[in-house]
């Protein structure tokens, strides 16, 4: 057991030194490493999206806040936000910055946003907010 935990930790930190460092919010709600349990369900959703759209969605948590979540299509053409990329790069931002941020993979990428906030998911609420 204490080998899968050392070999699972040691794979963990390959992955995030591989990954551009997100930019995170200097303020807000933390932490946004409870957002972590919406990640999988967001970056399974994606669809396609013209340059320059978006997709986001919006978790309550537990306790009455929720979690924003932002795909961007800043590629420039109509593309699918690619699901490894999405998870590695939210994944990243929970695990990195408090109170959430965004960042993508490289410079020819989609951004990628996890923003947690107080107050639950309700209409005219603008994600990223």
């Amino acid at each position: 057991m204490l080998m899968n935990t050392v070999f699972f930790a040691s794979l963990l930190a390959v992955v995030l030194t591989q990954t551009p460092a997100p930019t995170c919010y200097g303020a807000g709600s933390a932490p946004s490493s409870a957002c972590n349990q919406f990640i999988n369900q967001f970056c399974n959703g994606m669809v396609s999206l013209r340059a320059g759209d978006n997709i986001s969605r919006c978790y309550n948590l537990p306790g009455g806040d929720r979690c924003d979540f932002i795909a961007f299509n800043s590629i420039g053409s109509t593309s699918t936000p690619n699901v490894p990329n999405c998870k590695t790069i939210l994944n990243n931002i929970t695990g990195r910055c408090p109170y959430g941020g965004y960042g993508k993979i490289s410079a020819t990428a989609n951004t990628f946003t996890v923003d947690r906030n107080s107050g639950p998911c309700s209409q005219n609420v603008q994600c990223g907010s």
